[in-house]
């Protein structure tokens, strides 16, 4: 305690002696900073050590951090354009002097500079007020900028999940794009088949047979038909390799310029039937390295939209040239042009120019855009401009050199010229226009046949239906709505049959024109349509069609339906001749009550869920696929009746079409089929059914199959009626599905259908002896478009439906079905419906 004291004494005596000594100017400066009337705090501490070292280290430590934080705020204000700046440099200016007066303590340890270190703690004491007084005013906008931050922070998690839900849907929507690719190369492949072993009998006929001219004829119309179909579907093939980028180029040498004019060769003879100026500019030769097969396909399908948009008298010209490496192709055309805004539209995939003009010409959609994807793997491009003096004009650039390390392919000169001329062949069918067709005569003194106008745009479908009316109708023609309408003024018809989808004038427009004109308004129509979807038919009879029929049809159908549409026509007109005198407006009367039928006919439609939208792969097959495939089977048909016996070869040729056809159209129905469950637009329409008599029936449909395999086809039905409260039509598809799947798979044994009854309703086994389902493939049978069998290794046809459509026609009925299979015994299907 004596040594302490003493070093404390002793301190204040040398700042004593330190004070005497050092007198001068500065002694008031020096004092106020030194503090030389007090005694500093390491004389509190006693001067122990330890604690000298806790007070200056922890004083020194809080200082430097106040002045760390104070020099950050200051950056951050004069960086960045902070809310309420002002309030953070104040609050800084308080935290940078209570670091300076932390700091004071630590000089105060040995000096005793007490009124410096108290200014300072009044300059601190006035920043805390003015920092506390900033913030009174601040309290609202500190408000505002806090429920503002809430909210930023509300919508970027709106934002994440709504990122989230879109990387969600675009995962979807590209599992889809996968399958509707699969599907196209599916069906592609699927419906190639049975074209090719139509094509190749019709050839095989035309060539070697010993045939009528009316004979010849009908195999030059499945021919036509087969082809225009087969285009169709390759295109289809196309798409589905383009988008699923399958589609490779196999690069080879060639003349570039021989390959435009063999091109352009095919074009001669039509050019010359159409009278139009065909002008070809190449040079003698321009070799290149190229994919002669797609540049064929690009040079056909520009010339044939040229050809197909030029009026007759017209002009097309095609120009080769090449500069800088590159080939240069212009195809020009004097028809209608292209308006700007339709200049990149052309190219996209399904559409096309002029809505007018399209409906004039009709096609697909798919040549240009299939042009320009072709173009593109080139690494070239294609646009379309206006030509000098009105028209279009097309050109295409592409390199005249492959890329760089891409291997050259030799293909056979032969192959490419039957490809080119097959292709070719299929355009100039769709192009070539029609021949002044022989309608058939009739008497035109036997009034009692009533009058029949058919009004049809495609020349075989025309020549058919008039061959089918003639030898009961007296028949005029017409080939699209607006020539049709002309006629029916001018001959005053009891029936008109006309196509639904033609040029200028679709069978819809017709329908309502002629209900707009005196004379013709009670005219009954009847439409020929390839579309059978519900929505269509309720807009056809709400407009005003007394009937309609879906291609393909059966002649004696169509027979039976105009004639029945006559006699109505004809008894209305007896009927009201007879009451005339009585002022009885009959045909008012007959009027009144067609709309109330159409009416009622309306109600009962609207109850069944229409489709709001239609794919345009639907609008496609229903209509481009149907249309030829109609000619194909009524051609057929009336062929095989006009020649009679016929020698084996022949009627084995004859069966092995009938077959595919068949197959072709079983393909199409099957497509439509799972499009109206996908859309929702199956109708159940529940009624009491002998489920033993569907089951017969489907059975008896089944046997000729079954009998030509060799194999057994056995019905187990229980005694009595098994009666259920059910949907017959839909029963009826789901086992014929079955039933025909099971034949096709079984080799040999036999299918045995059976009927039996359970505690909540019926159940139906269809039991085959065929190879049988591996079990790891047992769980999606039932999937669309599976496949047990890769594609290109398939022994068995089908696009991967028929099951998918009985699942979910079992389940709109209410029921479910199963499979049990073992591989190598066979498989057992059973459909579980409620009573």
């Amino acid at each position: 305690m004596n040594d302490q004291l003493g070093r404390a004494v002793r301190g204040a005596v040398s700042l004593e002696r330190f004070s005497l000594v050092d007198e001068g100017p500065w002694r008031g400066l020096r004092d106020f900073f030194l503090g030389a009337w007090n005694m500093p705090h390491g004389h509190c501490y006693l001067w122990k050590q330890e604690l000298v070292a806790l007070h200056v280290v922890s004083d020194v430590l809080i200082g430097a951090a106040y002045f760390f934080i104070s020099l950050t705020l200051y950056a951050l204000v004069r960086r960045s354009r902070l809310p309420f700046g002002g309030m953070i440099l104040s609050f800084g200016v308080f935290i940078g002097a209570c670091g300076l007066t932390h700091l004071m303590e630590v000089w105060n340890v040995w000096y005793s500079a007490y009124y410096l270190a108290g200014g300072l703690k009044a300059v601190t004491a006035v920043a805390s007020v003015a920092t506390g007084m900033y913030l009174v005013p601040l309290r609202g906008r500190v408000v505002e900028v806090t429920e503002a931050a809430r909210l930023s922070e509300e919508r970027r998690v709106r934002l994440e999940k709504s990122s989230l839900e879109l990387e969600d849907l675009y995962a979807r929507l590209k599992a889809s794009e996968a399958q509707r690719t699969g599907f196209f190369a599916n069906v592609s492949h699927e419906l190639r088949t049975p074209l090719t072993l139509i094509l190749g009998p019709v050839e095989r006929l035309l060539h070697d047979g010993e045939l009528s001219e009316s004979a010849r004829k009908d195999l030059e119309v499945m021919r036509r038909n087969a082809r225009v179909l087969l285009r169709h579907v390759n295109a289809l093939l196309d798409v589905a390799k383009l988008d699923a980028g399958k589609m490779r180029l196999q690069y080879e040498e060639m003349d570039l310029a021989r390959l435009v004019r063999l091109g352009a060769e095919n074009f001669e003879g039509l050019a010359a039937e159409r009278r139009l100026d065909f002008e070809v500019e190449l040079p003698d030769m321009l070799p290149a390295q190229v994919d002669s097969e797609k540049l064929d396909r690009v040079v056909l399908n520009l010339l044939s939209n040229a050809a197909k948009f030029t009026p007759p008298g017209g002009g097309i010209r095609v120009a080769l040239s090449s500069e800088a490496g590159r080939a240069r192709l212009v195809v020009e055309d004097t028809g209608p042009g292209v308006r700007p805004e339709l200049r990149e539209a052309i190219f996209e995939r399904f559409r096309q120019g002029d809505e007018a003009t399209v409906r004039d010409l009709g096609g697909t959609g798919l040549g240009l855009a299939i042009t320009r994807d072709f173009v593109m793997l080139h690494e070239g491009r294609v646009w379309v401009e206006d030509r000098e003096g009105g028209g279009a004009r097309f050109v295409v650039e592409l390199p005249l050199m492959a890329p760089e390390g891409v291997k050259l392919m030799a293909r056979p000169e032969l192959e490419v010229r039957v490809e080119q001329r097959a292709a070719a062949r299929a355009e100039l069918d769709v192009l070539r226009p029609e021949a002044r067709e022989v309608v058939a005569s009739t008497r035109s003194e036997d009034s009692s046949r009533p009058r029949v106008l058919v009004v049809e745009d495609t020349r075989e479908m025309r020549r058919f239906v008039v061959e089918t009316l003639s030898k009961d109708f007296q028949v005029a023609t017409a080939v699209d709505g607006v020539d049709g309408l002309v006629q029916a003024e001018r001959m005053q018809p009891d029936v008109i049959v006309s196509d639904l989808m033609m040029p200028r004038m679709g069978g819809d427009q017709l329908v309502r024109a002629v209900r707009s004109r005196p004379g013709i308004e009670s005219t009954p129509i009847l439409l020929l349509t390839a579309r059978a979807d519900d929505a269509m038919r309720v807009d056809l009879l709400r407009s005003g069609a007394q009937d309609y029929v879906v291609k393909p049809f059966v002649s004696e159908e169509l027979v039976a339906r105009v004639r029945n549409l006559a006699v109505m026509k004809r008894t209305r007109e007896v009927l009201q001749g007879l009451l005339a005198a009585r002022s009885v407006d009959l045909e008012a009367m007959a009027r009144e009550l067609g709309m109330r039928k159409r009416q009622l006919e309306v109600a009962l439609e609207t109850t069944e869920r229409a489709s709001t939208s239609r794919s345009t792969l639907l609008q496609l097959v229903s209509h481009e696929l149907r249309t030829p495939l109609s000619v194909l089977q009524l051609t057929q048909h009336a062929l095989q009746k006009e020649l009679g016996g016929m020698p084996p070869r022949a009627l084995d040729m004859f069966d092995r079409m009938h077959r595919s056809t068949v197959r072709l159209r079983d393909m199409v129905e099957m497509v439509l089929q799972y499009n109206q469950l996908e859309e929702g637009r199956l109708v159940v329409r529940r009624q009491a059914v002998d489920l033993g008599e569907v089951v017969e029936e489907v059975v008896e449909e089944a046997r000729a199959e079954a009998r030509r395999k060799g194999l057994a086809l056995e019905l187990e039905r229980p005694p009595g009626k098994a009666v259920a409260r059910t949907d017959p039509r839909i029963v009826q598809m789901v086992l014929l599905n079955l039933v025909t799947n099971a034949v096709k798979y079984t080799e040999q044994g036999g299918v045995s259908v059976a009927v039996e009854e359970h505690a909540q309703g019926w159940r139906l086994r269809v039991r085959d002896t065929g190879p049988g389902i591996p079990r790891a493939a047992q769980s999606r049978v039932f999937e669309p478009f599976a496949h047990l069998e890769p594609l290109e290794n398939k022994s068995k046809p089908g696009v991967g439906l028929g099951l998918t459509l009985v699942r979910e026609m079992v389940s709109v009925l209410g029921g479910v079905v199963s499979v049990a299979s073992e591989p190598g015994v066979g498989s057992e299907f059973t459909v579980e419906l409620p009573s």
